[in-house]
């Protein structure tokens, strides 16, 4: 591999190595979402989901059964009709 270690030049360009892009869409494919998370400071790279909706069913499902699931979503809604 070549340096592990890229400079982003005046052009506002950045110079990936041939090795890393080979092995990005060995394990990815070549179809990617590139993503910069601000709290952490890091490039995120992914593969692009065939479907958003099967991508994203589920997400916060654990958060939902500690709530108390639909039982706790029943309750808050009693709550506004109050």
């Amino acid at each position: 591999m070549r340096k592990p270690i890229s400079e982003i030049k005046k052009i506002n360009k950045i110079t990936i190595p041939m090795d890393a892009v080979k092995l990005i869409i060995e394990k990815l494919s070549d179809d990617l979402i590139w993503d910069y998370d601000e709290i952490n400071g890091e490039l995120i790279i992914l593969r692009r989901p065939e479907s958003y909706v099967d991508a994203l069913m589920g997400l916060g499902e654990e958060m939902w059964k500690k709530a108390g699931g639909t039982k706790y979503i029943d309750e808050i809604r009693k709550e506004w009709d109050s």
